[in-house]
């Protein structure tokens, strides 16, 4: 099964590359204590391919998922994380939930939820 999820992981990629787009990501850093002492982590700045879709006005529950909420399939080459900021037309989304695709071990690619930061 794992040849499967990997030829479907390689689609995914293919397909991403192909028609996607590049978008800057960046992840704050933050301040965390490790062994009594402060541990400062720098803000980081990536790229990543992604394609942006629409929810269906169905999916839209005004809870979970919100007017204006964008989702987005990206590429798995770099890991996602809620609160990284992606970077869109100009304007900046904030990544609730980055809603992996991962059968098993292999994570193909995610399918973030993003709202406006």
């Amino acid at each position: 099964m794992v040849n499967f999820y990997e030829r479907s992981f390689n689609t995914a990629l293919k397909l991403l590359s192909k028609y996607g787009m590049k978008y800057s990501v960046l992840r704050k850093g933050k301040v965390s204590i490790v062994n009594g002492k402060e541990v400062i982590t720098e803000n980081q700045t990536f790229t990543t391919t992604g394609i942006k879709t629409n929810y269906n006005p169905i999916e839209i529950d005004g809870t979970v998922i919100q007017s204006g909420d964008v989702q987005m399939v990206f590429s798995a080459d770099v890991e996602l994380k809620i609160n990284d900021i992606v970077t869109i037309d100009g304007e900046k989304y904030l990544i609730k939930q980055p809603n992996p695709v991962k059968p098993a071990d292999v994570l193909i690619c995610y399918k973030a939820q993003l709202r406006k930061a």
